[in-house]
């Protein structure tokens, strides 16, 4: 079996086959996306999220099956038994674990040919060898016929992943160019060039590009004409000035700068460094119970299936180690970027918002920038960072970010670098992250990592007694480490002194668990008047299940600003909703783990 992507849909028996691309629209969009993820388990939620655009009709099982069924039957494609090894150059269609599965070679796709090669081009790039990364990037470009999937039916999957494939094709386009400029064939792109930067004014790499080449023609006053007409564009388009590298770009064909002469000279916003900065924090703890979950993460950053730019967000309530988690990945990956690994957290320990500026600083100084540069204002500094990482592989790490808007200035802009990001909200970035709820740990990972971290503790003979503070723990990683440091310090506790701790510490103001400091950071993340509201209704006392009706009585406040306040818990991951009851409105639980650890009363003012 063989099939095309990168234009109109191909789909072909054998090597030398009949074209056998179905007609029918939706049996081509199963066809799809079974190829785009060829060697993985496609779900049946999945394929019904995409075939009807999350709306599926009561008949949607038994329509994908019937699909599938055609599929096999037109293509010849046999189906093992579930959790049977296909051979490596054997096409099948498996039914596996509530979805399907084709094995296919990554050679009988184009996409899958493509993407390597546009690696390639850019790697020899970065060489320098750019007579190769010109031929490399060309190759690349020949595989596509026209538009992706131009006549395929996209749902939501199927659409992300088709903007994803274009920014790609434009990223070739632009190499194999920048590669021709290099070695001095700027007149043979002129004319490309201007097509280009035609299509999109507000594409600032096409914009350089063109107003190199015109300068190397003895075009001068048309590469000026061209950039103001850029800057023109971007500011209407986008309300931004040009980027620091076009405005070095300008100055230097104002100047005359002789460098814009000579091929292969790079101008750069940002000196170069002689050793790339590496700011992670080494992660604290040991990784228990998350091996599913790292394995995730880290192929979503390095593997086959790496996006454009991956971003990975790791979310969840306080003191399930969204953090650890977040460092162990970023350590476990950091070979994949070797133009630096940065990191900040986006809240003080107060739970007070650090300023984007103030991050960006400490990213360009470890990245070698001016002092003068470290002067300009947040949004030039945004620029300046953006320039910097556009040819770069960069790993950038944002822990304890609260909004999505905090991100815009901070993300690198180049397809090889890399996002993780951290969040004690639910945070929607974009629809080709990769997103992951932690909750707390399995009761088995939880004696599994008391056991462990106390082995030479007379503690660790008693197992009931170790299932019970297991159990207090409430499945948050950070209490069960403070447990066990506490229980390294007495050697001569039994599992009752440590029990009796634990319940004590969880109300001590000192916070001897360590948990107490998330979740006052969780909550000052809520607005200001509803932060009193809410160490309210988290109080002892209350109970653990409730209505907007009930909280309004209870904090002596309207149904709706009650209503508020628990969405505004659930996106913290405080509380969860439960189904709504007869009158459409939902009742609210609290997640597990809050109560025994959640803050005392705050009085409110009067």
């Amino acid at each position: 079996m063989r099939v095309n992507l990168l234009g109109p849909l191909q789909a072909y028996a054998g090597d030398h086959g009949a074209e056998l691309a179905p007609a029918a629209q939706k049996v081509r969009q199963t066809l799809v996306m079974l190829v785009l993820n060829a060697g993985r388990v496609v779900s049946l939620a999945r394929l019904m999220d995409e075939l009807w655009n999350g709306e599926p009709p009561a008949s949607a099982h038994t329509a994908v099956q019937t699909y599938v069924y055609q599929l096999r039957k037109r293509f010849s494609l046999g189906n093992p038994r579930i959790g049977g090894a296909a051979p490596a150059e054997e096409v099948l269609l498996a039914t596996v674990d509530d979805g399907y599965q084709l094995s296919l070679p990554a050679d009988r796709v184009d996409v899958f040919r493509f993407e390597p090669l546009l690696d390639r081009a850019g790697a020899q790039f970065r060489d320098e060898d750019f007579a190769r990364a010109r031929e490399t990037a060309a190759a690349a470009l020949r595989l596509w016929r026209d538009e992706v999937l131009v006549d395929v039916r996209k749902g939501p999957a199927l659409e992300a992943e088709a903007a994803r494939l274009k920014g790609l094709r434009t990223s070739a386009h632009h190499l194999r160019v920048e590669s021709d400029l290099h070695l001095g064939r700027h007149h043979e792109v002129l004319g490309e060039l201007a097509s280009m930067a035609g299509r999109d004014p507000t594409d600032e790499r096409a914009q350089g590009n063109l107003m190199v080449a015109l300068y190397r023609a003895d075009r001068r006053a048309e590469a000026l004409q061209a950039y103001r007409r850029a800057r023109e564009r971007i500011a209407t388009e986008l309300g931004l000035d040009p980027s620091p590298r076009l405005q070095a770009l300008h100055a230097a064909v104002l100047t005359s700068d002789e460098a814009l002469l000579r091929p292969g000279r790079r101008i750069s916003a940002v000196p170069a460094v002689t050793r790339a900065p590496s700011h992670l924090p080494a992660p604290r703890e040991r990784l228990t119970g998350r091996d599913g979950q790292l394995a995730r993460l880290t192929a979503a950053l390095t593997g086959r299936d790496r996006a454009d730019r991956p971003v990975v967000v790791v979310e969840g309530a306080p003191g399930t180690g969204k953090s650890e988690l977040c460092l162990h990945v970023a350590h476990q990956v950091s070979d994949s970027y070797p133009d630096g690994q940065l990191y900040a957290r986006l809240r003080g320990d107060a739970g007070r918002r650090v300023r984007s500026a103030g991050i960006l600083r400490s990213f360009l100084r470890g990245l070698g920038a001016t002092p003068e540069q470290l002067r300009l204002g947040a949004t030039d500094l945004s620029l300046l960072f953006r320039t910097w990482t556009a040819d770069r592989r960069v790993l950038v790490v944002l822990d304890d970010v609260s909004e999505g808007s905090d991100l815009t200035p901070l993300l690198p802009s180049g397809a090889g670098c890399g996002v993780v990001v951290g969040s004690r909200r639910r945070l929607f970035v974009s629809s080709s992250a990769v997103h992951l709820e932690l909750s707390g740990l399995s009761f088995p990972d939880c004696l599994r990592l008391l056991d462990s971290a106390v082995a030479g503790h007379r503690i660790a003979a008693d197992q009931e007694g170790l299932r019970r503070l297991a159990r207090l723990c409430r499945g948050l990683p950070g209490a069960l480490f403070a447990v066990a440091s506490q229980l390294h310090r007495r050697p001569h506790w039994t599992a009752r002194q440590a029990s009796a701790w634990v319940l004590a510490a969880a109300g001590a103001p000192d916070d001897p668990l360590g948990v107490r400091a998330g979740f006052d950071r969780t909550l000052a993340t809520l607005p200001a008047d509803s932060r009193p509201l809410a160490y309210e209704l988290l109080a002892p006392g209350v109970p653990d299940r409730f209505t907007p009706t009930s909280v309004a009585a209870t904090l002596g406040i309207s149904d709706q600003k009650a209503e508020d306040l628990l969405e505004e818990l659930g996106e913290r991951y405080l509380v969860r909703a439960r189904h709504p009851a007869a009158d459409s409105r939902f009742s609210y639980e609290l997640e597990p783990g809050v109560r025994p650890l959640a803050p005392g009363p705050v009085r409110r003012s009067a």
